[in-house]
This record gives C-alpha cells, sequence and structure tokens, in this order.
C-alpha cells in the first residue's frame, strides 16, 4: 500500500500503544478513503515516577511532583528531551517515505502523549503537517528548544482535574505569540478522560484536518 500521510500516535502516562487506536478508529471515519495513513505507535519506556513512591509505569518522562493549584508540575527535563529526540528520529525516518514532503507528517497524543507530541513538534527543526493534542499541553522545559512555528489543533475540558484548563491555555497562548498557528477548542463541561466531550472534539478536528489534506 502507498501512504499519502503518517501520523505518530503517542499514549497516555500509564497506558500502552493499541489504547491509541481508539482515536485512530475516529480518524478513519472522517478522512477520506483516498487518504491513506501509516499509523505508528511508539511505547513510553517503563520507568520510576517520584511523586508516585517510585512505583513503575509506561511513561515519556518522570514526574517529579503533581500540578499544585494550577501550577505546571516539575517533571524530568532530561527524560523529556530524551524522547522528543526519539519522536524527531521516527519523523526523520517517516518523511523519506513521503519523499521528504514534511506536511504529510503528524503527531497525534493524548495526556502526556499530547505533551510529547507538542514538546517535540516544537522542538522539531522542520514544520509539518500538523500537531494533535487531547488534553495535555506544552511543558516550560521545551521553551529553550523551541525551534519551529507549527500548526496545532488541541482540545481541554473545563472540569479537567489531571491537567488543569488554566495551565494548558496560558502555554497555548504562549506559544501564540511566539507565531503558532494554534486552534484550541475547549469544551467546559469535559473532563480527562478520552471519551469526554470525543464527538465535539472530532467535529472539530475534522475541519482542521480538511484544511490540511489535498484531496
Amino acid at each position: 500500500m502507498k501512504y499519502t500521510h503518517s501520523f505518530i500516535m503517542l499514549h497516555a502516562f500509564s497506558m500502552k500503544p493499541s489504547d491509541m487506536v481508539y482515536y485512530k478508529k475516529y480518524l478513519e471515519r472522517i478522512i477520506p478513503k483516498n487518504i491513506k495513513i501509516n499509523y505508528i505507535y511508539p511505547k513510553a519506556p517503563i520507568r520510576k515516577i517520584t511523586c508516585y513512591d517510585n512505583d513503575k509505569y509506561n511513561a515519556w518522562f518522570d514526574y517529579i511532583n503533581e500540578e499544585v493549584e494550577n501550577v505546571e508540575g516539575e517533571i524530568n527535563k532530561k527524560h523529556l528531551i530524551e524522547q522528543c529526540s526519539k519522536i524527531h528520529d521516527i519523523l526523520d525516518k517517516e518523511v523519506k517515505i513521503h519523499n521528504g514532503d514534511y506536511s504529510k507528517l503528524f503527531l497525534l497524543g493524548y495526556s502526556q502523549g499530547a505533551c510529547i507530541a507538542l514538546d517535540a513538534g516544537l522542538s522539531y527543526s522542520n514544520k509539518i503537517g500538523g500537531i494533535i493534542g487531547f488534553k495535555g499541553h506544552i511543558n516550560i522545559d521545551i521553551d529553550g528548544h523551541f525551534k519551529t512555528k507549527q500548526e496545532i489543533w488541541v482540545t481541554h475540558g473545563g472540569k479537567d482535574t489531571t491537567i488543569k484548563l488554566k495551565v494548558a491555555e496560558e502555554y497555548y497562548d504562549k506559544y501564540k505569540k511566539k507565531g503558532c498557528d494554534i486552534e484550541f477548542l475547549k469544551l467546559t463541561n469535559a473532563n480527562h478522560d478520552a471519551y469526554s466531550g470525543i464527538r465535539r472534539q472530532i467535529k472539530s478536528l475534522k475541519i482542521w484536518l480538511d484544511r490540511k489534506f489535498i484531496y
């Protein structure tokens, strides 16, 4: 099969790659049949999480402490940069399939996976087709590694108690000022669960993707 685009699907903290098939199923409902997607499912390392008594989880990076009072929690910056580099390597590999056309590459993530999708995209040397983030945020630790103004679609819920809306919104506003094209869908009644608000999210995402694909 000749693929027209590649989507790198990044799972959430403590989850596994196959959990991202949930989003693939929705994408397949809104993407025209002539668009052939190569779905790639990287797996986060198993690592000790400091704020959870060093219990081990699948995690892109360690949480030193949790978010408190709308203030972003501290993470292991080294882990973040290492994982962004690994995603960059995947992008470098995939672009060869598309004859060097970076517009055919997309990053999509949920929760911690959305954080990595955003951070990896913003620290990548080339502008890609787009970054899609479900209920994550841009980490403060990526500021010194920002390289490319990317086009971004993100969504968050007002009832999210895992990553507060204010934390996500603050950094989206910051990167808009840096020149990134960010479409931010805020859903007042949505929480952090993947299914919460999913229909409205996919409807909005379809409109955004329709502008990306050449049918």
